[in-house]
């Protein structure tokens, strides 16, 4: 934002100007240059920004630029230098002000409940902020530049491009000559924006620093001055100096220069030596003792090589610098000679230079020629190792060649960027680059198998939707990325847990999705923008329907269509609290961050909207769908038509009307500005006189679709959010549009109806169309197995005449274990049998089934009221995956509502789930149904199916035979993997009539946990063991009472955690699995962490001491142990403990490591979400009032009772009250008032969250989250408390004389005036009111009055004897005794005064000698005191006892 000229920022004659909204910039930013120094040893960068701008009006006076947490030390507009300019950065007021709050009133005497006051005072943590909240650099432009119209084509080459600017005039034949503007800043320590990772001291080569930006549009600013908004385009050109080698960080050796003053070099901070105990890097130090100790290049190497060879280096020679580094460099081993590398946007452009002045530094410079967002630029340093990704095309004979030369390129020079470059232009080959940190963990093998996908996915979107925006790519990989990725303009910051060497096959799927995403949002939203805020879903809806037909493509049809059923039953179970996709972030918590997955719906509902519509289209219109509308879009962004590159809801819903060439207004009412989803019920009948299918659809979301929900998947702080956010949401009433109905008819033939849905109820009449009948019943016959007791010759001509009537058989599904031998080994229904009711109703069906919404145009809940055989024929006739899980999923809930268990059920989901020819998916729904059989005590030798079922399944696919014990694990066939990783996850979810485990599964999985054995397996199984130890512990939980079983557990849980110790598994998953397993344990009173120590030494995260040991993701499985340290400290009672709060606070405000420092707040709110489903544990809780509340509750007062009810110890009060909270948890809004009911007098909490509030180290999203937390756990009360100084007792006062004389003086605020006859008595009459609480002795008890009060009674004496008289008549006034009680300790003492009539009842006794001092469940805290004996010595004290 901008002024015109004649308003003066900050100027009290115009504030309206200044907070008036602007309805376009003044300006448009057309080419911006950085040059930055980066030093990794203090944390800083050095910056000179070159802007660029082109007015769009002639009196421009004022330029605003986004300036956050920046240091400006010079301002040049056209290169003369500018004094007219204002800095405000309420971030760097506010941490003043912090440093100095003891002078601060509305800080030090206000609480959380003040916090949305100090959340408005910065701009980036709200939706509409005020100007003045902004961090902004206003700079004022000179009087003597001179502003006039140009032609633009004479500009071309003093600016990079002619921008397309929103809301410039019509004419753009001349443009307002540019402006420069070069200033020069630079930042320490930042918090938001940029991050230094150098937690490794004594591993300098793994240090590194790079940008983020995973808060939209609120982090650029934060390193760079610029217009940080999505819209603001322009060029770039960047120039970053760094060290040329690692020994040469910090330190600098400046040209000409030849020695340095002998004090300034002990001041110097040189990298600390690397630890090489792992390396052989000191052959160069051996064999070259010699060094210049007069030469600037003073590195850390020779530092220690000088005190390791004081006595040897006593001559000094001179040698050239050159020579210094040609000596150096020999030792490649040693990783302080690793070169320096950048990573940057668009590496193709790179060119590599010497400093000018600086010998021990060089130059990276990169252009991006694509005009993007400050948003979008993003760089990292340090010593990384840089990998090429060879082309598709060639990489059958870059196998046959060295790949060494091929895979590995490091090292890569200009000339390499020069070749690059002729690949781009004559191949049309988008070359990707791979940077990865130099760890032992991380080798060629891990980034090809991880990455060499990447090109696959980039050949496709570039053939199907257009070509790419940028002229290269790259990725990098590093351990403390917050996100997962970060997206910048042709450049990926992906955390490093997402690379997995080939023998972990988890891994792949996920990283494998988050790739292909990373790639589609450089077409989606980095090359094209939302123009506003509540946009984002195009960009993301488009970006991921690219995901969806890559995925098509490389995972396969059946892969695809499980993935999206699986997605539309995601967005069912979602949507009933989620605000509408095209109106998420109103009234939302700004700023929108990655991390907090605020987009995360989003990235799941609209690519399924994008997806329905393009089928909607393609089926109804015949037009093209999605396949035209994207790359339309792309080509209008390459040719200038999208106005900057900005895309909004209105443009997109415009260009899906032109190619579907009608209008779309109701379906995106519905489905983008509407919440929720539909769900219908279906009823049909075949109406034999009129050969009609008659039909009912009804939509009953409404009543439907927050059934029996009150928290959401992602946890009850996010549940808490929506709802404050958006209490009254835009449901959808119902939905419209058609829908596609196939009935599969008696001759086996799919008809397809299209139908319109119009209202909430839809009545159908579908025409029948099979006029022969008798078809179905010799159809049938397809899949049955032969009679042995028939003859050959018979067979053979049914099977005959079967081919005369269709020669196309029905191919089934399901048919194995169909021989009366497999049957009667499994104990299987027989396989002609299929359904559990009438055969003959069956055999008169008019149709096989039906199918609504077989071309998946709806994301929807469908039930069929068609009986079952139907499903079963659905289910094994059915070649559509969909189909097939609706089938498993119908069979599931009939088995969870039914009272009865069915042998046939369980016989066709046993052979669904060992028919091979299924798609993995159905046979792990199969499964997953087996497990919903309830075990019946009374019918367990009769049923033999469901949970028996399944563990035979196990048995005969993964056991040695006819036993429990599982063969070595053999993972070369991924189906099999998932069907063995899951199955023992779904017999944990087995249970009987008292919902308790049965013993039969128990031990069945404690018998696969303990016999696992993969000594002979190509594949690593920490994955699988983790699911297996998650499956043991469940089968505990569901069994509390059962202590054989648990200790058995146990020890197989000590077991594996010495496994893990010997031999550390893959990113310490079994270790951090072991102790979240234990966490659970506990919650449930199963487990006890007796050594608090032992978490808090896990708490530290001391990741320097073993970092490169060779452990594959080491530091991340340490980081992830870390947090869950912190986890268990918390719902241990840390939550309502004042030193566990402070130790959390500290580290999330002070840990070096970046990821568990962010990562922290996110470990408190899920403490948030487990304490307000879960319940608070009160094993380290010191809130002494809370705990006298629980035991001593409010209701139960001694006040008004006798000793017979206070003995009483089943209120029915309290059981009220334990109903009422019941009632209160079955919603949200309920929760939210127990939650805040919990913390609300606890005082500790509140004054360390208000304090973590101000404090300036906290980042953007910590400070986000934070303020999030206190909307949710505190009433916000719109008041401030200011505490003033007491007032002089004298003021001063003006009393007009007359004659025109005015006298000034001071008079007492208070005047007494006391008549001249009254006399006052010497001894006044003084009534004192005793300190009582309770009860006195009489069985009725009054109020408590305020303590300590006196009363004093100015008597005249004229009046002495009526006011005595008065008194005398008066009753006497009762004295008041009182009730102490302590903590836990019962009322046992009691003191009666005769004289005072009085009587006081304590806990502890009316002693002197005797003091309590803390009385709870965990300690018992009393101080004693002894008298002296005589003159002897004196005997010890006793101390505190606990």
């Amino acid at each position: 934002m901008s002024f015109p000229k004649a308003t003066t920022p900050k100027s009290s004659q115009v504030p309206p100007l200044l907070s008036e909204p602007q309805s376009f910039r003044n300006f448009k930013i057309a080419h911006q240059c950085l040059s930055l120094d980066v030093d990794l040893l203090s944390h800083s960068v050095k910056g000179i920004a070159d802007i660029i701008l082109i007015p769009l009006v002639q009196n421009l006076a004022y330029i605003t630029l986004d300036c956050k947490g920046i240091k400006v030390k010079d301002v040049l507009v056209e290169n003369r230098r500018c004094d007219n300019y204002i800095h405000d950065d309420p971030f760097r007021s506010y941490a003043q002000r912090y440093m100095q709050s003891n002078q601060d009133p509305l800080y030090e005497f206000n609480s959380v409940e003040q916090s949305h006051f100090l959340r408005a005072k910065f701009a980036d943590l709200n939706e509409r902020p005020e100007d003045r909240t902004k961090s902004q650099l206003i700079i004022k432009i000179p009087s003597s530049i001179k502003i006039s119209l140009q032609d633009a084509n004479s500009l071309t080459n003093y600016t990079p491009i002619t921008p397309s600017i929103k809301g410039t005039p019509a004419s753009q034949d001349a443009v307002f000559s540019p402006i420069s503007i070069k200033i020069e800043y630079e930042l320490s320590n930042p918090t938001t924006g940029l991050r230094f990772d150098t937690v490794a001291e004594n591993h300098p080569h793994l240090w590194n620093a790079y940008t983020t930006n995973a808060e939209l549009a609120a982090t650029a600013s934060s390193w760079m001055p610029c217009v940080n908004v999505l819209d603001e385009k322009c060029t770039w050109e960047i120039e970053i100096s760094v060290p040329r080698k690692v020994r040469d960080i910090g330190t600098s050796k400046i040209v000409g220069q030849q020695e340095l003053d002998g004090k300034k070099r002990k001041t110097d901070k040189p990298v600390p030596e690397a630890d090489d105990t792992n390396k052989e890097g000191t052959t160069h130090q051996e064999e070259h003792p010699q060094e210049n100790d007069n030469d600037q290049n003073t590195t850390a190497e020779q530092k220690v090589v000088r005190q390791d060879n004081k006595e040897q280096n006593d001559s000094h020679h001179d040698e050239d610098e050159e020579d210094d580094y040609d000596i150096a460099e020999e030792d490649e081993s040693n990783p302080l000679n690793r070169d320096i590398q950048v990573c940057c946007s668009e590496f193709s452009t790179m060119k590599e230079s010497a400093h000018p002045t600086d010998m021990s530094k060089h130059l990276f410079s990169f252009q991006v020629f694509n005009p993007v967002a400050p948003h979008h630029i993003g760089w990292a340093v340090g010593a990384f190792d840089v990998w090429a990704l060879p082309s598709l095309q060639s990489r059958e004979d870059a196998l046959d060649e060295d790949p060494d030369e091929n895979y590995e390129n490091k090292n890569i020079g200009p000339a390499d960027n020069n070749d690059i470059i002729d690949d781009i232009e004559n191949n049309d080959v988008i070359p990707i680059r791979i940077y990865t940190l130099p760890t032992q963990d991380v080798d060629e093998k891990t980034v090809l198998n991880t990455t060499i996908v990447c090109q696959k996915i980039m050949d496709f979107y570039a053939k199907e939707f257009g070509s790419y925006p940028f002229t290269s790519y790259s990725i990098l990989f590093i351990p403390t990325l917050v996100c997962s990725t970060m997206d910048f303009a042709s450049l990926t910051f992906c955390n490093t847990r997402l690379l997995y060497p080939p023998e972990v096959i988890d891994s792949m799927l996920p990283t494998t999705n988050d790739l292909a995403w990373s790639l589609a949002v450089q077409w989606a939203a980095v090359n094209i923008t939302p123009m506003e805020t509540n946009d984002i879903w195009c960009c993301l809806g488009m970006a991921g329907y690219m995901v969806f037909q890559f995925l098509r493509k490389i995972l396969g049809n059946n892969e695809f269509k499980y993935r999206l059923k699986m997605s539309s039953e995601a967005i069912v179970e979602q949507d009933w609290e989620k605000p509408p996709i095209g109106l998420t972030f109103t009234n939302a918590s700004m700023p929108i961050s990655r991390t907090s997955k605020d987009l995360e719906f989003i990235k799941l509902k609209a690519p399924m909207v994008l997806y329905i519509l393009d089928r909607r289209m393609t089926k109804t219109e015949r037009s093209f769908g999605m396949s035209r509308i994207l790359p339309k879009i792309f080509l209008q962004a390459m040719s200038g038509d999208l106005p900057n590159n900005s895309l909004s809801s209105s443009h997109f819903q415009y260009v899906c009307e032109r190619v579907n060439k009608n209008k779309l207004e109701n379906f995106f009412q519905q489905w983008v500005y509407g919440s929720g989803v539909p769900i219908f019920r279906v009823t049909q009948r075949f109406n034999k006189k009129r050969m009609m299918v008659e039909m009912g659809i009804r939509q009953c979301q409404d009543q439907e679709l927050a059934q029996d929900k009150a928290v959401g998947k992602e946890g009850f702080c996010s549940s808490a959010l929506n709802y404050l956010q958006h209490p009254t949401r835009t449901m959808t009433p119902f939905f419209t549009g058609s829908m596609t109905i196939r009935i599969h008819e008696a001759d086996g033939t799919p008809y397809e109806h299209i139908v319109e849905l119009k209202d909430v109820f839809t009545k159908l009449d579908i025409q029948y169309n099979t006029k022969y009948r008798r078809l179905r019943n010799r159809k049938i016959n397809v899949g049955r197995p032969s009679n042995k007791a028939a003859s050959p010759d018979l067979e053979e001509e049914l099977e005959f005449q079967d081919e005369k009537i269709d020669n196309s058989a029905i191919q089934r599904l399901g048919t194995v274990l169909s021989s009366p031998k497999d049957c009667k080994a499994w104990e299987l229904t027989d396989a002609i049998i299929t359904t559990d009711g009438n055969e003959a109703q069956r055999q008169n069906e008019a149709f096989e089934w039906i199918r609504i919404d077989s071309d998946f145009e709806w994301i929807c809940k469908i039930y069929v009221n068609q009986p079952d055989y139907m499903f079963t024929s659905q289910l094994q006739q059915d070649s559509d995956v969909e189909a097939q899980v609706e089938s498993v999923k119908y069979f599931e809930d009939v088995i969870i509502h039914s009272p009865k268990n069915s042998q046939i059920y369980s016989s066709i989901l046993t052979r669904t789930a060992m028919d091979k020819r299924y798609f993995y998916g159905v046979r792990l729904e199969a499964c997953r149904a087996l497990a919903r059989y309830t075990v019946k005590d009374n019918d367990l030798d009769h049923f033999t199916g469901g949970a028996k079922h399944l563990i035979k399944i196990f048995q005969s696919l993964f056991c040695y035979e006819g036993s429990s014990i599982p063969l070595n694990n053999d993972f070369t066939s991924f189906q099999e993997y998932f069907l063995q990783k899951n199955i023992p996850k779904f017999l944990a979810l087995v249970r009987n009539e008292r919902n308790e485990c049965p013993k039969f599964v128990t031990q069945f999985v404690l018998d696969i946990l303990t016999y696992n054995e993969n000594s002979e397996n190509l594949y690593d199984d920490t994955h699988y063991l983790c699911s297996l130890i998650e499956a043991a512990v469940d089968c505990c939980i569901s069994n509390k009472n059962d202590n054989g079983f648990l200790n058995k557990m146990l020890d197989q849980l000590h077991r594996y955690e010495n496994l893990d110790d010997w031999m550390p598994t893959y990113q310490l998953l079994v270790r951090r699995k072991l102790m979240s397993e234990k966490l659970r344990l506990n919650t449930e009173g199963l487990y006890k962490f007796d050594d608090l120590n032992e978490v808090l030494e896990k708490t530290l995260c001391e990741i320097s001491l073993t970092l490169d040991n060779g452990i594959p993701r080491y530091r991340e499985g340490l980081q992830d142990i870390t947090l869950l340290a912190f986890k268990v400290l918390l719902l241990e009672g840390g939550l309502k403990n004042k030193e566990a709060l402070k130790y959390f606070f500290l580290a999330l405000c002070y840990t070096p490591d970046v990821y568990v420092k962010e990562k922290l707040v996110d470990v408190f709110i899920s403490s948030l979400d487990f304490v307000a489903t879960g319940g608070l544990q009160l094993k380290l809780d010191d809130d002494l009032n809370f705990i006298s509340k629980q035991i001593n509750p409010e209701h139960l007062s001694l006040e008004n009772t006798n000793e017979d009810t206070v003995l009483i110890t089943e209120n029915p009060e309290s059981e009220i009250n334990e109903r009422k909270q019941q009632k209160m948890k079955s919603s949200i809004r309920g929760l939210l008032t127990l939650v805040k009911k919990q913390f609300k007098d606890y005082e500790p909490l509140k004054a360390i969250l208000w304090s973590v509030l101000h404090v300036p180290v906290t980042s953007l999203y910590q400070k986000k989250r934070l303020f999030d937390i206190t909307r949710i756990m505190y009433s916000l009360i719109d008041s401030f408390n200011v505490v003033l100084s007491i007032p002089r007792d004298k003021r001063l006062v003006a009393r007009y004389l007359g004659d025109n004389k005015v006298v000034f003086k001071r008079e007492a605020l208070l005047k007494v005036h006391l008549p001249p006859k009254i006399k006052l008595v010497s001894k006044p009459n003084i009534a004192m009111t005793a300190k009582s609480v309770a009860a006195s002795t009489s069985s009725s008890a009054t109020q408590p009055t305020p303590a300590n009060k006196v009363k004093i009674n100015l008597t005249k004496a004229s009046t002495k004897t009526k006011k005595t008289e008065n008194t005398a008549a008066r009753k006497p006034k009762k004295i008041k005794g009182s009730v102490d009680k302590i903590g836990l300790l019962p009322l046992r003492f009691a003191r009666i005064s005769t004289a005072k009539k009085r009587v006081d009842i304590s806990s502890a006794p009316f002693s002197q000698n005797v003091q309590i001092l803390k009385a709870n469940s965990r300690s018992f805290t009393l101080k004693l005191k002894t008298q002296k004996k005589g003159d002897g010595p004196k005997p010890p004290q006793l101390p505190e006892g606990q």
